[in-house]
């Protein structure tokens, strides 16, 4: 077995590229949910955007409050403040304002996924957990917040409860999106490593490195450990 398990790991690290972080989070921007009917609300909302994606952050910010205060309903121009905050790593902030989001329109689900990653990344995992589950309750079929869910229990070493949620995330994405598949195998391989079960973590790195997932020095180094 540990020849055959060497053997893997060799083609395995063929087809690695570059190095990535254990976990590999992402801010998703907000898809419009409530485009505003008042043109000077739009008209700060589009600055805002166009200074969000020339990382000019702080700049963003101005104008999608300026937007918020002429429409305080505007949860698209709301969203992406929070979004800006996080970029900035102000995650009180962008707490606030992804809240505020959820009480103008209680289904974005998207907000309430990014809202999730803010108490994720404030090492509030029971807040997270809280969030990532009402998520899934609403919408069974939510990978994303399967996948987070997963990552969360990653991050507390529950393996058992992560690999239960990232194979449920896989399950959502195999059919139709080979990339997010990939991302769940991932965690799944992260689930059996600290688990120590490096045979099985093994079987989904090397499926995750086919559907191209770069797999970090780092796990291999771990991988290769007696």
């Amino acid at each position: 077995m540990k020849i055959t398990l060497l053997l893997s790991l060799n083609l395995f690290i063929i087809g690695c590229g570059n190095s990535q972080k254990k976990y590999d989070t992402v801010y998703y921007e907000q898809k419009l949910n409530s485009p505003t009917k008042n043109t000077e609300a739009l008209k700060y909302y589009t600055e805002g955007y166009n200074e969000f994606h020339n990382e000019n952050y702080v700049e963003a910010i101005k104008n999608y409050k300026k937007a918020i205060q002429i429409d305080s309903n505007y949860t698209d121009a709301i969203d992406n403040c929070a979004l800006s905050f996080r970029k900035l790593n102000k995650l009180d902030d962008a707490e606030y304002y992804y809240k505020l989001s959820l009480k103008k329109l209680p289904k974005n689900e998207l907000a309430m996924h990014n809202l999730g990653l803010v108490y994720m990344f404030k090492n509030d995992f029971k807040s997270a957990k809280e969030t990532f589950k009402k998520l899934v309750k609403n919408n069974p079929k939510y990978g994303d917040g399967l996948y987070s869910l997963s990552e969360v229990y990653l991050r507390e070493n529950n393996n058992d409860s992560a690999i239960v949620y990232s194979k449920k995330a896989y399950e959502v994405w195999k059919d139709n999106n080979p990339e997010f598949s990939a991302d769940a195998l991932y965690y799944t391989g992260i689930g059996y490593l600290q688990k120590g079960d490096k045979k099985k973590a093994m079987e989904y790195f090397i499926t995750a490195n086919k559907l191209g997932k770069n797999i970090s020095p780092e796990i291999q180094k771990q991988l290769m450990e007696k």
